[in-house]
C-alpha cells in the first residue's frame, strides 16, 4: 500500500514549463555547441576580409596588421589547453559559458577600439575567451553522444558548423565593409555571443557543470609553461616568413618557446595533478589524429590565404567577390560532411581519409594550373569543390578518433589537445606556402607575375597534403573506435541470426543426407573461425 501511494504521488506531479524541459533535447545542446564552434569561425574570417579597411580606421602601420589576427591567434592557441582542463576540472557547463562572455564582452571592446594598441590587446583576450569555450563545446558534445553512429552524426554537425561559418564569415566581413563598416562585424558576434549564454544557462544540463574528478588542484607551473611556450612558438611561425627565420626577432623568442615546451613535459612528469596527463598519449588514434590534422590545417589555410591573393592581386577580383567565391568551399564542406558520415558506417575511417587526400592533392594541383586569363569557373571553382571534399572526411576523421579513447573525466583536455594541432597547422602551412611563393616572387611582383610564385604556394600545398596522405597510412589505426552499446546489441543479433540461419540449414541438409552433416558442420565451424 505504502509503495502504491508513493507511486501515485510521484505520477501526480505536474509538468514543468516547456522551457524547464529544453534541457532534456540534445539536438538543442548540439545546435548551441555547433553554434559556439561558428562564432569563433565567423569571427576569424570576417576580420581577415576586413583588414584593409581596419588598417585605415584604427591606424595600423602595414608591418603591424598582422597582429588583428596574430595576437588573436596567440591567445587562442595559449588557451585552449587551460580552458579544456578547467572544464574537465570545474565543470564543462560553467567553463563555456565563462568564455562565450568573456568573449562577446571583448568583441564589444574592439568594435569600438580607435587604437591599434587597444585593438590588439581586445583581440587577444577575444582569443582568450574562445579558447576556454571550444574544447568545453567539444567536451559537452562528447560526453552526451555515446560512442558510435551518433557521436560521429554530432562531430559532423559539429564540424559542418566550422564550415559554414567560414561561408558567413566571409560574407559578413564584405558585406560590412562595403556597407554599414566593418565594426558592426564585432557587434553582431557580441550580440550571437550574448544570445548563446542564455541559451547555455537554459538548454545545458546542470550536470554538465559539475565535474567527477576529485583532486581539483591546479597545475599553475605547467599552465605557465605551456603558455609561455606555446605562444613562442606560434610568433616565430606567424613571424618568421616577414622578419627572417634566424633574425634575433624570431630565433630568440622560439628558442625561449622550444625550453618552456620542454619544461612543460617534465612539470607534466613530476606532479601529481597535471595539466595535461601526459597518459592521454597512450591512445594511438590521438597522436594520429593531431599529426594528421597539422597537415589538414596546414594545407586548408595556405591554400585559402594564397587562392585570396590570387583572386585579388592577379585577377582583379574585389574583397566582396573574393568573398563569395568561397560560397561554395562552405557549402560543400557541409554536404562532403554529411556524405562522408553516412560512408564510415560502412567503411573504415583509414580508408575514408586516404580518400580524402587523393581529393585535397587534386585540389592543390588544379588550382596551380589557373592562368592570368583564367576565369573563376575554369580552374579555382573545380578546386575549391575538390579541397573541400577532400578537408571534410580528413577532419571528421581526425575529430571522432582523437576522441574516442578518452573517458569522461579528460574529454576537455584531449578536444584541447587535439585543437591546438589544428591551431599549429595554420603558421605552419602558411609559412612554408610562403618560402615556395618567394623562391619565385620578389617583393617588387606585382600583377600577373605574381601568379609563378602562387604557383609554387599551390604545389607546396601538394606537397603538404601528400605528407597528410604518407601519415595516414604509416600512423592511423587500422581499426575504428568501439561501437555504442545499442550497436553492439545490434550487431550480435544480426550474428545470432547468421548463426540460427546456418544451423537451421546444416539441421535439414542432415536430415536430406545424415552422412554429409558431419562434414557439413566442420565446414560451418571452419568458416566461423
Amino acid at each position: 500500500m505504502e509503495a502504491t501511494t508513493a507511486t501515485a504521488t510521484t505520477t501526480s506531479l505536474p509538468k514543468p514549463p516547456w522551457y524547464r524541459r529544453l534541457n532534456q533535447i540534445r539536438g538543442l545542446l548540439l545546435a548551441l555547441v555547433s553554434m559556439a564552434q561558428m562564432l569563433d569561425i565567423i569571427n576569424v574570417a570576417s576580420v581577415t576580409i576586413a583588414l584593409p579597411l581596419i588598417m585605415k580606421d584604427v591606424g595600423f602601420s602595414f608591418d603591424e596588421l598582422q597582429w588583428v589576427t596574430s595576437a588573436y591567434a596567440l591567445a587562442y592557441g595559449a588557451f585552449l589547453l587551460v580552458g579544456g582542463r578547467f572544464g574537465d576540472l570545474f565543470g564543462h557547463r560553467r567553463i563555456y559559458i565563462l568564455g562565450v562572455t568573456w568573449f562577446s564582452i571583448w568583441a564589444i571592446v574592439n568594435g569600438f577600439a580607435k587604437d591599434p594598441v587597444v585593438m590588439s590587446v581586445g583581440r587577444a583576450l577575444q582569443g582568450m575567451g574562445a579558447g576556454f569555450t571550444v574544447p568545453s563545446a567539444l567536451a559537452m558534445l562528447t560526453t552526451t553522444y555515446p560512442v558510435g553512429r551518433e557521436r560521429n552524426f554530432a562531430l559532423a554537425v559539429f564540424g559542418g558548423s566550422g564550415a559554414a561559418g567560414s561561408v558567413f564569415g566571409v560574407l559578413l566581413g564584405g558585406i560590412f565593409g562595403s556597407t554599414i563598416g566593418w565594426r558592426w562585424m564585432f557587434y553582431i558576434t557580441a550580440m550571437l555571443g550574448a544570445l548563446l549564454v542564455i541559451l547555455g544557462f537554459i538548454i545545458i544540463p546542470a550536470e554538465k557543470g559539475h565535474s567527477k574528478v576529485k583532486d581539483r588542484r591546479i597545475d599553475y607551473f605547467g599552465i605557465g609553461a605551456f603558455c609561455g611556450g606555446i605562444v613562442c612558438v606560434i610568433f616565430y611561425l606567424t613571424e618568421g616568413p616577414a622578419s627572417g627565420w634566424a633574425s634575433a626577432k624570431t630565433l630568440t623568442p622560439f628558442i625561449v618557446g622550444l625550453v618552456l615546451l620542454v619544461a612543460f613535459v617534465v612539470i607534466e612528469y613530476k606532479i601529481d595533478y597535471p595539466i595535461m596527463p601526459l597518459h592521454i598519449w597512450r591512445s594511438r588514434r590521438l597522436v594520429a589524429s593531431c599529426l594528421i590534422i597539422v597537415c589538414v590545417s596546414a594545407g586548408l589555410n595556405a591554400l585559402v590565404y594564397f587562392s585570396s591573393m590570387l583572386f585579388q592581386n592577379v585577377l582583379g577580383y574585389t574583397p566582396l567577390s573574393t568573398s563569395l567565391k568561397y560560397i561554395v568551399h562552405g557549402v560543400g564542406g557541409v554536404f562532403a560532411n554529411i556524405l562522408f558520415t553516412k560512408l564510415l558506417t560502412k567503411v573504415r575511417s583509414k580508408i575514408v581519409m586516404i580518400i580524402g587526400w587523393l581529393f585535397f592533392i587534386a585540389s592543390g594541383i588544379v588550382f596551380a594550373q589557373t592562368k592570368a586569363t583564367s576565369s573563376y569557373w575554369s580552374y579555382p571553382f573545380g578546386a575549391l569543390l575538390l579541397n573541400c571534399m577532400g578537408m571534410a572526411p580528413v577532419w571528421l576523421c581526425c575529430q571522432i578518433n582523437s576522441v574516442a579513447d578518452a573517458n569522461d573525466e579528460n574529454q576537455g583536455v584531449v578536444g584541447a589537445v587535439y585543437i591546438v594541432a589544428q591551431q599549429l597547422g595554420t603558421p605552419i602551412g602558411i609559412a612554408i606556402a610562403n618560402i615556395a611563393a618567394n623562391s619565385k616572387n620578389s617583393l617588387t611582383t606585382t600583377g600577373a607575375e605574381l601568379l609563378l610564385g602562387y604557383r609554387a604556394s599551390f604545389y607546396a600545398v601538394t606537397g603538404i597534403a601528400g605528407l597528410g596522405l604518407v601519415l595516414t597510412i604509416l600512423v592511423a589505426a587500422n581499426s575504428d573506435p568501439a561501437r555504442s552499446p545499442e550497436e553492439d546489441e545490434e550487431y550480435v543479433s544480426t550474428e545470432e541470426l547468421a548463426q540460427a540461419t546456418r544451423t537451421t540449414t546444416i539441421e535439414v541438409k542432415g536430415h536430406e543426407n545424415h552422412g554429409s552433416l558431419t562434414t557439413l558442420a566442420t565446414g560451418e565451424k571452419a568458416e566461423l573461425n
